[in-house]
């Protein structure tokens, strides 16, 4: 069975996130959105997260907050290319 992540299962005490496109996103949404990612929009942020618990069987809320942080580290905030942060993350798993 598919683990969903909700939107209550996020840190929203330490990060900030929108739950709708940013103005940002303009006219590049469709395929840009499957190669990168945007942190600030939760609904990205839940995709990335349950996409990696899916993949390595992971289940627990401390796995969702273990990769939340792991997307938000500062070394990582320039890296927006989601194939390279799924790289990165995968290492720290």
């Amino acid at each position: 069975m598919a683990v969903q992540v909700k939107r209550s299962n996020l840190q929203s005490n330490k990060y900030k996130y929108i739950w709708n496109r940013d103005s940002g996103d303009g006219e590049y949404t469709g395929i840009q959105d499957r190669i990168r990612i945007d942190k600030d929009e939760g609904y990205e942020v839940l995709y990335f997260i349950e996409t990696l618990m899916n993949k390595y069987g992971l289940k627990t809320l401390g796995d969702v907050h273990k990769i939340e942080d792991l997307l938000h580290k500062p070394a990582l905030s320039n890296v927006v290319m989601r194939d390279k942060l799924i790289e990165v993350i995968e290492r720290r798993l």
